[in-house]
């Protein structure tokens, strides 16, 4: 039996809980442990734990230190801003490690992480769920084996509309530093991260492998004053051939999950959030490949596995694999130089669905984005583009190994 510990049992990490004890007989895992930081707060789930044999420890490094040999791995779903410090101090107790994405908020930090986990010798799974799932592990089967022949573009589109209570449900939403951290926060590294990994995964003809960015051309933009980007035109130029473009937003009209078209030599592929894959090839015929609402028993199954076997090839997404998903969101900021403002001139609000909330609007962005995807370009390649629309310069990103470089300083 694999037993796990937890620091934190509220937010996504009551969702973890609830995931390991559903696949607990069935994958050979169970819940050891938990850091409750202030367990009063979780009174109620605090002693159902308990009942079920989970020791709780109100500080992560006492829960460290008394679970040597008793745990075998922690899940570590916390904070962008302190994943770099808890990563090395888990890794240095001697756990194996499964981790929330992003890995951390630059590269240098995971270099860090990277270089911590290995000196350790323990094992590191950044919580990209995508990766095990069935769908997108076909589409990475069809790119690897070559039937489609190399892969040219792909784009990704996607509009999460979310309230201004989104960003305050936390000290580091909305932000793109907590302290002297960067968190980067915003669609593009945080919630909508998922298909930017995906799509450096399928970037790569290797089986299991990550394209590598070998430069960036961005356009981050915000509205209300927000610290951070809530929207997104990111293209991402791989060292493998294919180039990537990212439109997203938390600010669209309508709620569309994300979707990525793959345009190859000998067909296209169209892959939905949920929906499945359609496989058109050049000759007409089609395949499809049924969705998949939730991989997170996958994943904790996949690590289980990974732990229990000491095999890294089980993480599906490694951290030295999230490093690529990371590099590409640094050279997006320095290439976009800073978070350019949509002015109240082209948004609107409507009332959200909680009373009291809004949800703040950028007019006909939902119809930006999906010509932008189909062309595929960034905001300011449209003809016309949106007004707030500001033209960027593509950044290197060779030997890149720290941000920022020129963010915030244009």
């Amino acid at each position: 039996m694999i037993r796990f510990g937890i620091i934190g049992i509220g937010g996504y990490a009551r969702q973890l809980v609830q995931r390991i004890e559903e696949v607990s007989e069935t994958v050979g895992c169970k819940l050891a442990a938990a850091a409750v930081r202030n367990p009063a707060k979780y009174a109620e789930q605090v002693e159902r734990l308990k009942a079920d044999g989970v020791e709780i420890f109100r500080d992560t490094n006492e829960m460290l230190h008394a679970c040597r040999g008793r745990c075998d791995a922690i899940f570590i779903p916390t904070g962008i801003d302190t994943h770099m410090p808890l990563t090395l101090a888990v890794a240095e107790a001697g756990y194996h490690i499964h981790l929330e994405k992003p890995a951390a908020g630059t590269v240098q930090e995971v270099d860090a992480m990277i270089e911590a986990v290995r000196k350790a010798g323990r094992l590191c799974l950044v919580g990209f769920q995508a990766q095990h799932g069935d769908d997108v592990r076909f589409v990475k089967d069809l790119i690897a084996s070559g039937r489609l022949g190399a892969v040219r573009t792909m784009s990704c589109m996607a509009g999460w509309p979310r309230p201004a209570s989104y960003y305050s449900r936390n000290s580091w939403a909305g932000k793109l530093r907590i302290g002297e951290t960067w968190v980067l926060d915003g669609p593009a590294m945080n919630a909508m991260a998922h298909q930017v990994n995906n799509m450096l995964y399928f970037a790569s003809p290797e089986p299991g492998g990550y394209a590598v960015p070998a430069s960036v051309r961005a356009e981050l933009y915000a509205v209300d004053g927000l610290e951070s980007h809530d929207t997104a035109a990111i293209e991402i130029k791989t060292i493998e051939g294919p180039t990537l473009y990212f439109l997203g937003s938390h600010r669209t009209e309508e709620s569309f999950d994300p979707s990525i078209t793959i345009e190859a030599e000998k067909g296209t592929i169209r892959w939905k959030l949920h929906s499945g894959v359609t496989v058109t090839y050049s000759d007409g015929s089609q395949e499809t490949h049924p969705g998949q609402a939730d991989q997170i028993p996958k994943m904790i199954m996949h690590f289980t596995e990974a732990v229990r076997e000491n095999d890294p090839s089980k993480l599906g997404c490694g951290l030295e694999d999230s490093r690529q998903m990371v590099l590409a969101l640094n050279g997006a900021h320095e290439s976009s130089g800073r978070i350019h403002t949509i002015s109240a001139e082209h948004t609107r609000r409507k009332p959200a669905m909680n009373e009291g909330d809004h949800h703040t609007v950028v007019e006909n962005l939902d119809e930006y984005i999906g010509r932008a995807a189909e062309m595929p370009g960034l905001f300011s390649d449209l003809s016309p583009a949106p007004g707030w629309a500001t033209a960027t310069e593509p950044f290197d990103l060779t030997d890149y190994r720290a941000f920022p470089v020129r963010f915030g300083r244009s």
